[in-house]
């Protein structure tokens, strides 16, 4: 049975619980349609086509927003609701936003795209901390205490796996919204909260998302002056120490070029990175066309990588067509 063929059976089975389910039976339906539907966002995660994720992402978030209506407090539902769309609004808002960014146009829908995503992200992520009891002004409060966020989120939330991803994503929503509006101070002034919800969860799980954890510290250290905490130097060695770790993460690498290498013109990095993912984004397109005699590439055995791995192709072959502007 096709993927598309599984979505239709499953759009179904939940377009009759909206329509038949009520009262506490609906509740329970639901409840059990929310479990589904985080645990399916692993299986999303190994989608290689980027294309595919782009037009199948949405429809599927809109029916979450529709069973949140029912159930708003449904913690899987929320996680999965903050997943989608921080994911979404990343891995498509923003990579076609690159093109925008790089032909320095003041006006882009794309850039408009993904700050309306990543705020709707973050506002289901507002609603999982309120769950248990942390608000928005406990946050504002904690910020300008030393570890105060870090404490705030220790002494009011559970530390097991949906929890560590939704704070992981809302925190990963907001920053997004701050890179995007760096000239709006008001946001910029929020970062301190999106550090403190990412130590959090990286001082609980620090390998959780296949390096997220150090992309956002490479990131981190690596776009901010010294002036304001940041040290590019420790940025890249960040970046480098993590794609030796784990070379399949191809969005390690991107991640790289793009936060570093980009902004430190450093051709010879660049050099070395284009080597790698041009011989990574043909693997991927061989991996793609499913060729049965084809060996299986030592990249390829983790397939929740998938997706990152046709993320990183994708922005590589947008920066390609700018190198030459780039350095």
């Amino acid at each position: 049975m096709s993927r598309n063929s599984i979505y239709t059976k499953v759009l179904s089975i939940f377009t009759l619980i909206l329509v038949t389910a009520c009262g506490g039976i609906q509740k329970a339906a639901v409840g059990t349609t929310g479990s589904l539907m985080y645990e399916a966002t692993k299986g999303l995660e190994t989608e290689g086509n980027w294309h595919n994720f782009k037009v199948g992402t949405l429809p599927n978030l809109l029916l979450v927003d529709g069973l949140l209506s029912l159930k708003p407090d449904d913690r899987e539902l929320l996680v999965t609701a903050i997943k989608g769309y921080t994911g979404y609004a990343f891995a498509i808002n923003e990579t076609e936003y690159l093109k925008d960014y790089f032909e320095e146009k003041e006006k882009s829908v794309h850039k408009d795209q993904a700050i309306i995503n990543y705020a709707k992200a973050f506002s289901y992520g507002q609603r999982l901390l309120l769950k248990y009891g942390v608000s928005w002004d406990d946050l504002l409060k904690s910020q300008n205490q030393e570890g105060g966020v870090e404490k705030l989120l220790e002494d009011n939330l559970r530390e097991d796996q949906p929890i560590l991803e939704g704070v992981l994503f809302s925190a990963q929503a907001l920053g997004g919204m701050i890179n995007l509006q760096k000239t709006d101070m008001s946001m910029v002034a929020l970062l301190p909260i999106v550090k403190g919800m990412f130590d959090w969860v990286c001082h609980k799980e620090p390998d959780i998302n296949f390096g997220a954890c150090q992309i956002f510290d490479g990131t981190y250290a690596a776009s901010r002056p010294k002036m304001l905490g940041g040290d590019p130097e420790k940025g890249k060695e960040i970046f480098l120490k993590l794609i030796a770790k784990n070379p399949e993460n191809w969005l390690a690498r991107l991640a790289f070029v793009q936060y570093y290498v980009i902004p430190m013109s450093e051709e010879d990095d660049y050099k070395t990175q284009k080597f790698f993912l041009e011989t990574a984004s043909r693997n991927l397109a061989k991996e793609l066309r499913g060729n049965p005699k084809r060996k299986i590439d030592k990249a390829f055995t983790q397939p929740r990588l998938r997706l990152y791995q046709s993320l990183a192709v994708k922005r590589y072959e947008i920066i390609k067509q700018y190198e030459d502007d780039l350095f």
